[in-house]
């Protein structure tokens, strides 16, 4: 799980201020704040655009999603919880 002190970590280490991510992110210095102290949630097109500014590499994750994809497509009779009644 990502947390906030991760978020700040990438940030840093990808030399981005508050103030510019707040800017890229389009939202407020205090929204980027909170995301880092655990007091709001980012939500997930924000992460991903978190992750592509500080240049974090998604290939493994990416390629994970797909293995699945390719796995549940090629299986017939798939039972998902959600779809129990």
């Amino acid at each position: 799980m990502i947390d906030g002190d991760d978020l700040k970590a990438m940030r840093l280490r990808a030399g981005i201020s508050q103030e510019a991510m707040a800017k890229k992110l389009e939202c407020d210095r205090k929204t980027i704040i909170n995301y880092e102290l655990g007091v709001s949630d980012i939500r997930s097109k924000l992460l991903f655009m978190w992750f592509m500014y500080c240049k974090v590499d998604m290939g493994a994750f990416l390629s994970e999603i797909k293995k699945v994809r390719k796995q549940v497509n090629g299986t017939e009779g798939i039972s998902l919880d959600d779809d129990e009644s």
